[in-house]
């Protein structure tokens, strides 16, 4: 298939370096055309990005089981979780939150095709933590392997994300700022925004240049906390520049989704603190 037979959705402009904003009317100048194609066909390359990643999490998880010496269970188990996290977890969270959670619902394929997902990485954790735990007596490898299969899936997701215009972010004047053509879904078009999809895509390239340099047996069993304390505080930086966020709690400081990652991030570096305290007391002098 070439990519002429491609479904053409539009284009998305990237907002060059002279682009500014005045109050709601937005202008730019010198655009640089990025062709997108939000559609394969009848089939949207968000859902196709999305069934990528959870491959790539079976692929990855199977390669860290065996560097690990973990059991084919395990990572098996673990992708499991994944997968059912991406599609059934994150569709009972997203209706959960709205109030909208029905088993009618769930039961109706209209439903489903309506979209709406979110928390698909907390309901991974949920799932997948207690489970490898379960199944393996390498518990720290066990753990290890669920932060470390994340990065690579998450990042074909967000793609998928960015291709589609949800998980939008702000509209900003940046030379970076990222145009959206009508169609895409909740991204308004023509309005200069925020790749808010695309710095969480950085965040998972922070996170895989971080593991590699976490290879040491001192730090076996903290991958899953490095991963909470970086991508808890990354994720609710970057929902301050979100434009599809949802109302502020009280008082009115954090969202839902910035509570949920900043409360295990403190956690985990107070976790990393004390490790690696008691580490340094049982080294011989």
């Amino acid at each position: 298939m070439t990519w002429a037979s491609l479904n053409f959705g539009g284009s998305c402009l990237i907002d060059a370096a002279h682009a500014r904003v005045t109050g709601h009317d937005y202008e730019t100048a010198d655009d640089v055309e990025v062709l997108m194609w939000p559609s394969i066909g009848p089939v949207r390359l968000y859902g196709v990005l999305q069934l990528v990643g959870i491959i790539l999490h079976f692929v990855v998880s199977w390669r860290i089981a065996r560097c690990y010496g973990l059991r084919r269970r395990v990572w098996i188990a673990a992708s499991v979780c994944y997968l059912l996290a991406m599609i059934v977890g994150a569709k009972v969270l997203f209706d959960l939150r709205h109030n909208i959670l029905s088993l009618s619902a769930l039961l109706d394929a209209k439903h489903w095709m309506r979209g709406g997902m979110w928390g698909g990485l907390l309901a991974y954790l949920i799932l997948a933590v207690p489970v490898v735990l379960l199944l393996s007596r390498k518990r720290r490898a066990a753990l290890d392997l669920v932060a470390l299969a994340i990065p690579i899936p998450w990042i074909a997701a967000k793609l998928g994300c960015f291709l589609n215009g949800c998980c939008h972010g702000r509209p900003c004047s940046l030379p970076w700022a990222v145009t959206f053509p009508p169609g895409a879904r909740g991204a308004p078009p023509g309005v200069p925004l925020h790749p808010s999809q695309l710095y969480e895509v950085g965040i998972m390239l922070i996170l895989l240049l971080v593991f590699t340099r976490l290879k040491s047996d001192r730090w076996r069993g903290t991958r899953l906390l490095c991963f909470f304390a970086i991508y808890g505080f990354g994720r609710a930086a970057t929902d301050f520049l979100r434009g599809d966020v949802e109302s502020y709690l009280y008082p009115g400081l954090l969202t839902l989704t910035q509570l949920l990652c900043i409360i295990p991030a403190v956690a985990a570096l107070l976790a990393i603190a004390f490790l690696l305290h008691r580490q340094h007391r049982l080294m011989p002098p």
